[in-house]
């Protein structure tokens, strides 16, 4: 049984831009794993004091097959993918349910 879901992301806690857009090069690359990179949009933006954060979201929603066991294991692999190029930097991922939300 397939699920529709959408996902908001934000890392901060980073020490520049620079490291803001390695954190979005190690974001692609899981996406691009999880063949879901033509549909969420990753980017650096900035906060009003200037500090650099990576967002990112589903363009739309996605329909996961098995999503109780695919999401732990995203979950982890969005994880892994910024400790990797920015130890200490919080990660934020929330999921939206659409269908259910009518």
């Amino acid at each position: 049984m397939s699920v529709n879901i959408t996902f908001t992301l934000a890392v901060t806690g980073l020490k520049d831009e620079a490291q803001a857009r390695e954190v979005v090069r190690s974001l692609d690359e899981v996406m691009e794993d999880e063949r879901v990179q033509d549909q969420v949009n990753l980017g650096v933006a900035w906060d009003e004091d200037g500090t650099a954060f990576v967002s990112g979201e589903t363009d739309f929603p996605l329909s996961i097959t098995r999503f109780h066991l695919w999401q732990p294991q995203f979950e982890s692999y969005v994880k892994f993918a910024v400790d990797e190029v920015a130890p200490g930097a919080k990660l934020a991922l929330d999921w939206g349910y659409p269908d259910l939300e009518r």
